[in-house]
């Protein structure tokens, strides 16, 4: 049984502790100043149908970079197993279209898209890079292919060969992407 001293020596002895105690809780002062945060957002996102606008300045309030993109989900899960995106860093570059898409995949045979336009001939991208989280491929499209299909009424596909030699094909809707380019259009300027 503590004896009457020993409790009031451990109480003592808390006590004695509170000061460090409470100096290691306190927040520290920061030892630079925040940078300030601007009056327009750094990110920003519209949705066109099944298109996405996305906007990023992030890195610097001066070069806002904008793409529009699509992602591709399997039914049952949130996230997408594969995208597509349309833009450029800055007005003077062509407009890139790339294709993210998991990496079991062959490199021999090139991605494509193909519209829903009977006789229309695909657009065919270059493998550019694989990463443990997805494969990209890419190419330069012009305005006037990407206004033909933001004209399509019809569903298109991605089509590609996986990593056993076998077609995966990819559903792909052109619904919005028309509205989605006027606006990726007006962010460019």
């Amino acid at each position: 049984m503590p004896t009457m001293k020993t409790g009031l020596s451990r109480l003592f002895f808390a006590l004695a502790l509170l000061p460090s105690i409470a100096a290691a809780q306190a927040p520290k002062p920061a030892s630079k100043a925040l940078p300030p945060v601007a009056a327009k957002p750094e990110r920003t996102t519209a949705s066109f149908g099944d298109w996405v606008l996305r906007c990023d300045s992030s890195g610097s309030p001066a070069k806002r970079v904008c793409e529009t993109a699509q992602g591709m989900t399997v039914q049952g899960q949130t996230s997408p197993i594969a995208q597509i995106a349309i833009g450029s860093p800055d007005a003077k570059t062509p407009r890139q279209l790339t294709l993210a898409v998991p990496p079991n995949l062959a490199f021999a045979v090139k991605p494509q898209i193909l519209s829903g336009r009977p006789g229309a001939a695909p657009i065919e991208l270059t493998w550019q890079r694989c990463t443990p989280g997805a494969c990209f491929a890419s190419g330069q499209i012009s305005d006037s292919l990407l206004a033909l299909l933001g004209a399509e009424t019809e569903p298109g596909r991605i089509s590609f060969k996986d990593a056993a030699d076998r077609d995966a094909t990819l559903p792909l809707s052109f619904r919005g992407l028309s509205q989605a380019l006027d606006a990726l259009a007006k962010e460019a300027n």
